[in-house]
């Protein structure tokens, strides 16, 4: 049932927040600890709360993870409002808390033995050397994810609480059988269908036009000709990888940056072992006493009522209790602590694996230092040639030749659109948007940008070569393309007029059969054709679709390419068999019941947003992510802040 949640609770929310819970469940809402008491709010349901700040952290951390399925583009905050995101996020997002908030209000709660059981289970918390849930692991990676204990708490409580009531909603749930039945016998229905083909080669080709019919056929297009403005440019680049090719790597700098690193390349000593908590320090002397008789940590700890925790191959910095972390680092392989008094209670350590520190050697770490090396070298000189260039633009240089004295390349752009679009989607600008707005910014040919940041670390300046109007192209520049239109719509209208009048001939008695060879074309039989089947014929998905859409008997036409048309007769219906239909009726019910049972959730969902009243504040959203509300770029007051969400 976990995977119908998943599907119905699935959300951005966590994405990046969570990332080791990906493979385990989804969590489905957020808790009371992650409002704020005071402030503005984005979302209020019932008694649950979505600040402003807390929202602009889920919308950071979305936005994070968006140029991964972008090819690298990033995009500002304005764009993503623009686009209507932060409503999408808003919305999911009272879902969440308004389904949170009604499950309160029934007193549906799981209790904390279920969250903890649940909470052990996440494989993401296991220790990779026991197996185990292990509560420092734990710790670490809440820690890693700014979360602490109580936060994920109520997150896991969240989850539990919506499986509990989902479960209890759609229990016993199943599709009634005759709507199985009916996709199944739909699915599984034969057709055997007659068909041929009237394309170009069945018409008499068109004489081509004289320039009088192009001109009118250029003139009555004029709307559909037109074309945007395009701008062509030329950039220089300033990228570290151009330089870094040229940079010799300079042995005696390298010898000093490797003394001046020797703090940071230093591996600190690491140690794997056991500590067991322990109530008292009588308990940790029995506990001690216990690991020194040969009992397993597992063991000991069960029969004093402490807890295990396992350290692998951990640095000093790594132990959490600065107490126990300085009894461990004094002991040797082997050997078991007495009462050991920690900062948070009694606890007994067994040493494991100890690993020396090591200091690593110039040869062992040459290569890295040169990369560094010849990295920062050629930043230096990305931002030294950038300032040169920078300042003999404004000086009033040429661009041309300023790039040839500091030896850079100037690269033709193709023309392109405001919107970076080429015509060739291999040569698509438009996920460098500061790079298609400086072009556009540019007043007249000739007119240069100043050194703009393309990506981290990289720089461009372009200069205006052209500008071509928006509108239609000139006739005479078209001239060809508009002859090949003017002929393709001839034969089409032509084609579209054989089928009219095949179509007319069969409805009036003349054979299906006679009507094909009139046009010199045969007629192919398809037989045995079912939906399932359909798919791997091939065939143009307007014919597939008349196919079965159609009466027995019955003629029709469909356009199945700009220059031709079928023409069809279903000729028979033969009706799936029974094994065949109750075979498929079995798992049609299991997949209808799941579509359903989601449809409840969703239903449950929605019910919810409007039992607790939930509202939405997308003018306070915008303002939380530093973008002008869309109220106020329209110069009227907000209508739909505070909105009432169905």
């Amino acid at each position: 049932m976990i995977s119908l949640f998943r599907e119905f609770t699935k959300s951005w929310i966590f994405k990046g927040l969570m990332v080791l819970l990906v493979a385990s469940f989804a969590i489905f809402g957020l808790r009371d600890v992650f409002s704020k008491t005071g402030g503005d709010n984005v979302i209020t349901a019932g008694k649950r709360q979505l600040s402003a700040q807390e929202f602009k952290s889920r919308f950071e951390s979305y936005k994070a993870n968006y140029p991964k399925e972008n090819q690298g583009r990033t995009f500002t905050n304005e764009e993503f409002v623009e686009a209507g995101q932060h409503v999408r996020m808003l919305n999911e997002l009272a879902d969440q808390l308004s389904f949170a908030a009604w499950l309160d209000s029934l007193g549906v709660k799981p209790s904390a033995k279920m969250i903890v059981a649940e909470i052990a289970k996440i494989p993401a918390f296991f220790n990779s050397v026991t197996g185990r849930f292990d509560k420092d692991t734990y710790r670490q990676l809440l820690a890693q994810n700014q979360m602490n204990e109580k936060m994920f708490e109520f997150s896991v409580s969240d989850e539990l609480a919506s499986q509990q009531y989902l479960t209890a909603a759609v229990a016993g749930f199943r599709a009634p059988r005759i709507y199985a039945a009916t996709e199944a016998a739909t699915t599984l229905q034969n057709r055997d269908t007659s068909l041929f083909v009237i394309s170009a080669k069945n018409v008499p080709t068109p004489a081509a036009p004289t320039d009088a019919e192009l001109q009118a056929f250029y003139n009555s297009r004029l709307s559909q000709l037109q074309l945007p403005e395009t701008r062509t440019a030329s950039i220089v680049q300033f990228v570290p990888a151009n330089y870094a090719k040229d940079i010799k790597v300079d042995e005696a700098a390298l010898q000093k940056k490797y003394k001046d690193s020797l703090a940071t390349l230093v591996s600190p000593e690491t140690r794997s072992f056991v500590t067991v908590t322990a109530q008292s320090a009588g308990d940790a002397n029995a506990i001690s006493s216990a690991l020194k008789s040969g009992q397993t940590p597992e063991e000991a700890a069960k029969a004093h009522k402490g807890q295990v925790i396992n350290y692998t191959l951990k640095p000093k910095s790594a132990v959490p209790d600065a107490k126990i972390a300085a009894a461990a680092f004094g002991m040797k392989t082997g050997d078991v602590s007495g009462a050991v008094q920690g900062e948070l209670g009694y606890a007994v350590i067994k040493m494991g694996e100890v690993k020396v520190g090591s200091t690593p050697s110039y040869e062992s770490v040459r290569e890295k230092l040169a990369a560094d090396y010849i990295k920062d070298q050629a930043a230096d000189r990305v931002n030294k040639d950038s300032n040169a260039f920078s300042d003999a633009m404004r000086a009033g240089n040429d661009f041309h030749a300023t790039a040839a004295k500091l030896g850079l390349k100037v690269i033709q752009l193709p023309p392109m659109t405001s919107e970076g679009k080429t015509g060739n989607p291999q040569a698509d600008y438009s996920q460098f948007t500061v790079l298609v707005k400086d072009i556009y910014d540019l007043p007249q040919v000739g007119a240069t940008s100043d050194v703009d940041q393309l990506r981290e670390g990289e720089y461009f300046a372009v200069r205006l070569d052209t500008i071509k109007p928006a509108g239609a192209p000139p006739f005479a520049e078209i001239k060809n393309e508009l002859t090949q239109y003017w002929m393709t719509d001839k034969v089409t209208s032509a084609v579209q007029d054989a089928a009219d009048k095949a179509m007319a001939r069969i409805k009036k008695g003349e054979s299906f059969a006679a009507v094909a060879a009139s046009f010199n074309t045969p007629v192919e039989q398809l037989n045995g054709l079912n939906r399932a089947t359909i798919q791997r014929a091939n065939l143009p998905q307007a014919l597939a679709g008349r196919i079965f859409l159609s009466q027995p008997g019955e003629t029709f036409n469909a356009q199945i390419s700009p220059v031709a048309f079928a023409i069809g007769h279903v000729d028979a219906v033969h009706q799936a068999d029974t094994a065949s239909a109750n075979t498929m009726t079995t798992v049609a019910r299991t997949q209808m019941s799941q579509m359903l049972a989601r449809d409840v959730a969703t239903t449950a969902q929605t019910g919810a947003r409007a039992l607790v009243k939930a509202k939405t504040y997308p003018r306070t959203a915008e303002i939380a992510l530093g973008v002008t509300p869309t109220d106020d770029k329209a110069g009227k007051a907000d209508k739909t802040d505070g909105k009432k969400t169905p």
